[in-house]
């Protein structure tokens, strides 16, 4: 995986000045009257913090473009209040957005000048207060210098937080990088989703302003008693019509989400060999310190903390005497630990390791994930009940932040497919719909949120606390990596086990591609230099140079570097490229080789065996100006594979017509890939 990564890095600390634009256009687009909600500046400016924690860019340059483009951009806001005026509030699309406005007015004449200072650090009215600054006619001279030394701290709190992040990650780094890759994927799949919401929020719903309104409408005009119940809940003018409608598009949502899934699990659906493929990779990356962290947050997924937090949150709301939302919680969590072992038995899919007895030992859907997402669902409704939106969407974040880990710890450690947790989640957050939308308009049950906040903390603590001192180790020995290699004679490899090695490539997304054609036990540096007595040689790695000859039309086709292919989750061990002997030709032969968790038994020792695809790529050149490689063959003919180059390979013919060659090292002076002999698995990876 690193190989994703190193190019983007190389690309970036070789173009400082670029990184320094990118960070300049991002900070003055955020700062732009209501444009500003629209570009994702937390991204960019906490990666390229992080960026100098790794030690790729210089802190110095990307601060000054930094700062220079937040100021810009507040600049040019103010400039269009001062000239629009209040003619801003009529004006498209700005009109749709008329209440981000006024909550900038109001933010503007509660905290005066100060707030140009303070709004910059402000969700939500960032993007529009330079602009009301503008419109209010505050003296230019003034705006200005609150503008750059607001610009300087708004920096400093952007960047500074991703160099921490990033001298973490290097530091983790040193120690593997696989474990920075796992938590920089975390990181990354949690802010994604924070990221969504957040747009949905602020920016897509305010696109349909008068939608709502319409599709109450429309149930008031009929009589039934169904129509006249909607028309009347949902009604804008209802204080917590929002809430309900809400809680009522994520039901309509998630629990379709949750049967189609169920069909996709089906034995032969390409999600089944999605779930292989991502469960592969996760197996690649795992290390011994992001085992110690997964464990410990699957860990506090575990039914006892479960069950601890939910006697600790019901005790209290029927303590407060909140009956229905007690009992409606209850149900919740009962129903949900019915449904979940229930569900199992009738649906049978076998896990990824043998882990549980009875009904757990079967995999879908997670109980962690739908458990702790109903849980913790239902609490952040409970404590988030009537707040303000941004407050909602801090608590909904922390403890979606939470149960995501919890999730993701499951595919990692190989407790669960992917699909399971989605399934999970799924399930979970229909769950914690039906609940806001039943119990969220109930006002005369008082909660003390702060109260059952620290309640949830305390007992999760407490509880989880216990539970990791008493479980952590014989935890860490139950979800050590499983061995899962099967191994094969050359006898028996050659004269039937090739059969039932993988036919084609499994893209991570469950397709199948291009026929494996190439079966090989050996060395990789003796395949390379077989294959290179016939012009295959190594393609040209990743840089600035290399990546510029997509965009001209006259680079040769063993200058240009080879685009990732990943094997049912594997990254080759090996690529090769051969250009077309014809001049008049401008294409390649490409080839990849793959590990897999197959071995050969030769000669005493164990010989890990790869599978390979050869295909060839044209060159296109639209226009002359750009050099585009497009696969327009998936099958090599006999003299284009260079596995027959090898003496004693073997050629077989699969049902479908394509050629698989069988080839072995003559080396047999290489060292066993293993001490010893790991047992056969047959979970089909």
């Amino acid at each position: 995986m690193t190989d994703f990564i190193d190019p983007v890095l190389t690309f970036i600390a070789e173009n400082p000045s670029l990184a320094g634009l990118i960070c300049f256009l991002a900070a003055m687009g955020e700062a732009l009257f209501i444009i500003g909600l629209f570009v994702p500046t937390t991204v960019v400016l906490v990666g390229a913090g992080t960026l100098i924690g790794l030690g790729k860019l210089d802190p110095m340059p990307l601060f000054i473009w930094t700062t220079l483009g937040a100021t810009a951009g507040d600049a040019i806001s103010y400039w269009i209040g001062y000239a629009f005026k209040d003619k801003i509030k009529s004006m498209w699309p700005l009109r749709n957005y008329a209440h981000m406005i006024e909550s900038g007015e109001e933010f503007f004449k509660r905290h005066g000048g100060k707030s140009v200072f303070i709004g910059r650090f402000v969700p939500g009215v960032k993007s529009v207060v330079p602009g009301i600054a503008g419109m209010a006619g505050m003296n230019f001279t003034r705006y200005t210098f609150v503008n750059v030394t607001s610009a300087l701290a708004w920096t400093i709190a952007h960047i500074g937080p991703g160099i921490i992040a990033g001298s973490a990650l290097g530091a983790i780094g040193q120690i593997s990088g696989r474990l920075a890759l796992v938590l920089g994927a975390l990181l990354l799949v949690i802010f994604l989703i924070v990221l969504l919401g957040r747009w949905l929020i602020l920016i897509i719903l305010p696109l349909f302003p008068n939608t709502h309104s319409a599709i109450v409408g429309w149930f008031a005009r009929r009589e039934d008693r169904a129509s006249q119940w909607i028309a009347r809940n949902f009604d804008p003018a209802h204080p917590r019509s929002a809430g309900m409608l809400a809680s009522a598009l994520l039901l309509l949502i998630c629990v379709p989400s949750f049967f189609w899934l169920v069909g996709e699990v089906a034995p032969g659906e390409p999600m089944v060999r999605a779930d292989i493929a991502i469960l592969n990779l996760f197996d690649s990356l795992r290390t011994p310190v992001g085992d110690k962290i997964m464990v410990f947050m699957t860990s506090l997924g575990d039914g006892v903390v479960v069950s601890g937090v939910t006697i600790g949150v019901a005790a209290y709301l029927f303590a407060r005497k909140a009956w229905r939302r007690g009992i409606g919680f209850v149900i919740a969590m009962a129903g949900t630990a019915v449904f979940v072992p229930l569900f199992k038995l009738l649906l049978h899919r076998s896990r990824p390791m043998e882990l549980y007895a009875g009904a757990d030992a079967y995999s879908f859907p997670s109980g962690h994930a739908t458990l702790n997402a109903v849980l913790f669902g239902i609490c952040a409704v409970l404590i988030a009940h009537d707040l303000s939106r941004w407050a909602k969407a801090s608590i909904f974040t922390v403890f979606a932040t939470y149960v995501i880990t919890i999730g993701f710890s499951r595919i990692y450690l190989g407790a669960h497919w992917m699909s399971d947790v989605l399934a999970g989640l799924f399930f979970g957050t229909a769950m914690v719909a039906a609940f806001a939308f039943v119990f969220g308009p109930i006002h005369n049950e008082k909660i003390g949120r702060t109260t059952l906040a620290g309640i949830v903390a305390l007992t999760l603590t407490a509880v989880g606390g216990w539970h990791l001192y008493g479980n952590f180790d014989k935890a860490l020995l139950t979800y050590q990596p499983r061995t899962n290699t099967e191994v094969y004679t050359v006898t028996g490899w050659q004269e039937t086990g090739w059969q039932s090695l993988p036919a084609r490539r499994v893209e991570l997304n469950g397709d199948r591609e291009e026929p494996l054609v190439i079966q090989y036990s050996g060395t990789l540096n003796q395949f390379a230099e077989f294959a290179a007595k016939d012009g295959w040689q190594l393609p040209p790695k990743w840089s600035l140079t290399t990546a510029s000859g997509f965009v001209e039309g006259e680079t040769p086709p063993d200058s240009l570097p080879i685009l990732p292919r990943s094997q049912n989750g594997r990254q080759p061990d090996l690529v090769l490229i051969k250009k077309d002997p014809d001049s008049h030709k401008s294409g390649r032969w490409v080839l990849r080789l793959w590990p897999s968790r197959y071995e050969i038994l030769q000669s005493g020792a164990l010989h890990p065996l790869y599978l390979g695809s050869v295909v060839h790529e044209d060159i296109l050149r639209p226009m002359g100006e750009f050099s585009g490689p497009r696969t327009d063959r998936h099958v090599p003919g006999a003299s284009d594979n260079p596995a027959t180059l090898i003496p004693g390979a073997v050629t077989h013919t699969r049902a479908d017509g394509t050629e698989v060659v069988l080839a072995i090292s003559p080396d047999e002076t290489a060292g066993p890939s293993k001490t010893e002999t790991p047992k056969a698995n047959s979970r089909g990876r």
